[in-house]
């Protein structure tokens, strides 16, 4: 990979910010490329540069959106004594509270799960390492060798309570409420056998 210059790291950053102000402004399938560039003022052939397609800069928007969200769940403080359950189950509760709050970050969510697009894959693959990282710390109490089972699990439900807030088949409190039964129940069963 080519280095990036700190004049490139900052449009890209503009096209990234740009993205994320469209998409709560008119969701994720009204972007366009061409008011990404105007918005952020990079040249459009310049944005194709960054990002290969539309849905791969909508990627690494979600990437950066994301990032923010773990860093400010990551940053609450937690008691010594704090079991890990009731930590993860903090985590995934702002987590569902975060894409309450951005319904059409949500939705761009499911698009790019749902994306066939090699660069998107990439990205996501990225930000499941990056979750991996986190919940690392939260799944200390699971054996190592059940940690990414759990985790799996709990970010398939995390993604079902996603999908069924943007498609209204569950409001706010009964996703949280069967993320936090899942989380409890996984993470249980996990410390027991561990």
């Amino acid at each position: 990979m080519e280095s990036i210059t700190s004049r490139q790291l900052v449009r890209r950053a503009r096209l990234i910010e740009a993205v994320t102000e469209i998409v709560q402004e008119v969701g994720a399938q009204n972007l366009q490329m061409r008011e990404v560039a105007e918005r952020s003022g990079v040249a459009l052939g310049t944005a194709y540069r960054y990002f290969r397609s539309r849905e791969h800069l909508m990627a690494a928007a979600l990437a950066e959106w994301q990032e923010e969200l773990t860093r400010r769940v990551l940053g609450r403080s937690h008691a010594a004594d704090e079991d890990p359950s009731s930590m993860a189950i903090d985590y995934y509760r702002r987590a569902l509270w975060a894409f309450h709050r951005s319904p059409r970050m949500a939705e761009m969510v499911i698009q790019m799960i749902a994306s066939t697009d090699p660069d998107v894959i990439g990205v996501l693959d990225r930000m499941g390492s990056a979750s991996s990282a986190c919940l690392e710390r939260l799944l200390a109490a699971v054996a190592a060798e059940q940690a990414p089972y759990v985790q799996i699990t709990l970010d398939s439900v995390l993604t079902t309570c996603v999908t069924d807030l943007v498609t209204g088949r569950a409001g706010l409190e009964e996703a949280t409420r069967r993320m936090e039964g899942v989380t409890r129940l996984v993470m249980e069963k996990a410390e027991a056998a561990g």
